[in-house]
């Protein structure tokens, strides 16, 4: 047998969308901090160090996990709004 998603009441579905809205808000706000620390780190650490480099690598990594979560933010909203396809 499939495994199935519990059923829960459309209250508690609303709830749930709303309640990851606000996470997925809190994790991109969060994200952009980070992203500015690493860019703040890697442009007053030397040319070419290894702190410099592992910045603009944190940088690089928090803006490709604020896209993804973006997206995925995105899709709540439809869903939210009832136009998920």
């Amino acid at each position: 047998m499939a495994n199935q998603a519990p059923a829960v009441s459309i209250p508690q579905a609303d709830n749930l969308i709303v309640r990851s809205l606000d996470l997925a808000n809190l994790s991109l706000e969060s994200l952009s901090k980070l992203r500015t620390l690493f860019q703040s780190i890697s442009q007053i650490s030397e040319d070419k160090t290894t702190s410099q480099e592992l910045a603009v690598i944190g940088a690089h990594l928090a803006d490709e996990w604020a896209n993804l979560i973006d997206c995925e933010r995105e899709d709540l909203e439809r869903l939210d709004s009832g136009k998920l396809a």
